[in-house]
């Protein structure tokens, strides 16, 4: 009896190739579908721009059917596309439990690991512990990701997150590791002009530095907006350093984090009524990958940076209570 031919390795002439969809146009679906626009997610894989429509345009072509479509104001899911969210999302989810499961079994104190944080506070009080790090560990590389919004541990935007309010989640691992002090600063020259705010006045006739409106719910916000509630806006930013360097350039009062702001020769720190604003400080780290050695490395040198760092996050305020006895 004559063996069979193997089947053929090609669909038959006239019969459609069975699509197989690539994971990373799958994620692509996912970012655009929540971002609602091609940067917007570009940056949320950290990708370009180009990219993301690139993997797009394949997408659609694979899937042979358009699963997201452009509007005047961003990408909206199609019929098909809401058809398939919920599927990919739990593709997402089982796709990153496997990501965490391994690199919960990868035991070498070497590799990346990205540590998200404020950006001061990065600068000032976490890359100084670096060095002590990189010379007992020399294979781990720290990445920062100074990002405003709160980037997910599950999703594994990244591997430590340091927070100044309570972590969401049931799978992550938190830890209190320190508090910080706010309090008000001005210029020298800027008080010789203007004088000191009166407090019981709600500071009128003085202009303010503030955070702007997407972080004005924050504790230390909500504390300088009720002490200088008759003051003028002159500067709104989301960046503590475009603060402190307006604070220094005279253009008003602004509430300063103490570890920022109290090294400065430019700036006087001013009393103010009761006791000034404390912020807890918080690390997360997902809890499948909290026992990897790079990533426990890093912890226990972010640990060890802010308790180096107590006396600047929160200083005695002995000075400031004699001046307001005074």
């Amino acid at each position: 009896m004559m063996a069979q031919p193997p089947a053929p390795a090609y669909a038959p002439e006239g019969v459609k190739e069975r699509a197989v969809l690539d994971w990373d146009d799958l994620k692509t679906f996912l970012a655009i579908a929540r971002q609602g626009s091609l940067s917007a997610a570009a940056r949320s894989l950290k990708v370009s721009q180009t990219t993301m429509g690139r993997r797009l345009d394949h997408l659609h072509g694979r899937a042979g059917a358009k699963l997201l479509e452009r509007t005047p104001t961003g990408f909206r899911l199609t019929p098909a596309g809401e058809r398939i969210l919920d599927h990919v999302a739990r593709m997402e989810q089982e796709a990153l439990a496997l990501e965490r499961a391994i690199a919960g079994e990868d035991m070498r104190l070497e590799g990346l690991v990205r540590v998200t944080t404020v950006e001061t506070f990065g600068a000032h009080v976490l890359t100084p512990a670096l060095a002590a790090l990189r010379a007992r560990h020399p294979g781990i590389a720290v990445e920062f990701i100074t990002d405003t919004r709160p980037l997910s541990l599950a999703r594994r935007e990244a591997d430590i997150a340091i927070r100044l309010a309570a972590f969401e989640g049931h799978e992550t691992i938190v830890r209190k590791i320190g508090a910080m002090a706010f309090g008000v600063y001005a210029a020298p020259a800027y008080l010789a002009a203007h004088g000191e705010p009166d407090w019981g006045q709600g500071a009128i006739g003085h202009a303010l530095i503030r955070l702007q409106d997407d972080l004005s719910t924050t504790p230390e916000a909500r504390w300088f907006s009720a002490l200088a509630h008759d003051g003028t806006p002159s500067l709104l930013a989301n960046s503590r350093e475009v603060q402190l360097r307006g604070a220094v350039a005279g253009l008003g009062l602004g509430c300063l984090p103490r570890y920022l702001a109290d090294g400065m020769r430019e700036l006087v720190h001013l009393a103010t009524p009761g006791p000034e604003p404390v912020r807890e400080i918080w690390m997360g780290v997902h809890r499948d990958t909290r026992a990897t050695p790079r990533i426990r490395a890093v912890q226990d040198a972010i640990i060890r940076a802010v308790e180096q760092a107590r006396p600047r996050l929160l200083p005695d305020n002995s000075a400031l209570d004699e001046a307001k006895r005074g």
